[in-house]
């Protein structure tokens, strides 16, 4: 009788396991930032061709680093299929974690709340200071508060 109760709970917990749904993981990449949480990634151009369905939500975010604050790391912008947007750290300029400079050109996943944010003319160019080149800044902005960030392997 006991082979028998092994074997049924063996089956028990097989059928258990197979219909547990597991949260999907996350890419390999450097780690910056706190902890990620692993959910569903959205590339920034689906959420740039309708950014009010995503103001104040809390996201997993896929693009590419078109630039990265030279001085201190403070904020970056990403680029996806044309559509642009700033990323800075919600600790702040000057807080726990910058962005590399090594990251630009690579693919990243970001963990940040997305909202509207207009930039002053003074803003504008003091980020192309920072940058070292012109930058290609939206009249209607859209930033994201970084938690954290994957840069991603190259593939």
């Amino acid at each position: 009788m006991k082979p028998r109760l092994l074997a049924l709970a063996l089956l028990s917990l097989t059928a258990a396991c197979a219909t547990t749904p597991k949260a999907p993981a996350l890419p390999v990449g450097t780690h910056i930032g706190e902890e990620m949480t692993p959910g569903p990634i959205t590339r920034f151009a689906v959420i740039d061709a309708t950014p009010a369905e995503f103001i104040g939500k809390t996201l997993l975010v896929e693009a590419d680093v078109k630039a990265v604050c030279a001085k201190a790391g403070c904020w970056m912008q990403v680029e996806d299929d044309g559509a642009t947007s700033l990323v800075r750290w919600e600790s702040g300029c000057g807080g726990a974690y910058k962005f590399p400079m090594e990251s630009v050109g690579h693919h990243v996943v970001i963990q940040g709340t997305f909202y509207s944010k207009e930039l002053t003319p003074e803003q504008r160019a003091h980020m192309e200071e920072e940058a070292g080149k012109p930058l290609e800044l939206r009249p209607d902005a859209y930033e994201f508060n970084a938690s954290a960030v994957l840069v991603l392997e190259d593939e």
